[in-house]
């Protein structure tokens, strides 16, 4: 039980607190709706999976092994968080009857994949609690899963929710703004941290 209590501490405030897939799927979530989104959503969960799964065959290890490859990958996530601020600044208002598709599987996938967050996520869950050769890893990178996708679920429709909120185009263009400056700012905090 005191393990349940110590996963919990970690992983809950982990993935559920604000990032750069947090913030695009709330954003996405709101301009487009949940069912647009599932693609974008899809993509996330399916690179959350295999990183989950990798780390725990030593994915990790590469990384302590070589900050320099951890260090590529940081900025290239900086990168491509940019580039999705762009692409939402860029992104033009819905038109009536006009199912809206923002992002794609593929976006989803890559964001996840250069998300650096994720990579600290699952090293710090898996160093505290996968025990070499156990087989309760698989349990372990399961829960983590699960939550990853909990978390991701509850920004996007929680996005999705205000959507009513966008009906003008003006309304459309704040949400856009504010959305792309969040990106922006995690981008500039990425940057500033190290």
């Amino acid at each position: 039980m005191e393990t349940i209590v110590a996963f919990l501490g970690v992983v809950l405030p982990l993935t559920f607190s604000p990032g750069p897939a947090t913030i695009a799927l709330a954003g996405v979530g709101m301009r487009s709706g949940v069912r647009s989104a599932l693609p974008f959503y899809t993509g996330m969960m399916a690179a959350c999976g295999a990183i989950a799964v990798a780390a725990a065959f030593g994915l990790n290890e590469l990384f302590l092994a070589s900050p320099m490859a951890y260090q590529t990958l940081r900025w290239l996530g900086i990168a491509y968080i940019v580039y999705l601020a762009i692409r939402l600044l860029r992104s033009a208002p819905p038109r009536e009857g006009v199912e809206m598709r923002v992002y794609t599987l593929s976006d989803g996938a890559m964001l996840s994949l250069l998300n650096a967050k994720y990579y600290v996520v699952v090293s710090a869950v898996f160093s505290q609690f996968l025990q070499p050769g156990s087989p309760a890893n698989a349990i372990v990178v399961a829960a983590l899963i699960v939550f990853v996708a909990l978390s991701q679920g509850t920004w996007l429709v929680a996005g999705a929710g205000l959507r009513p909120l966008m009906r003008s185009p003006r309304a459309f263009r704040i949400q856009a703004i504010v959305f792309a400056a969040s990106l922006f700012g995690v981008a500039l905090y990425l940057v500033l941290r190290h």
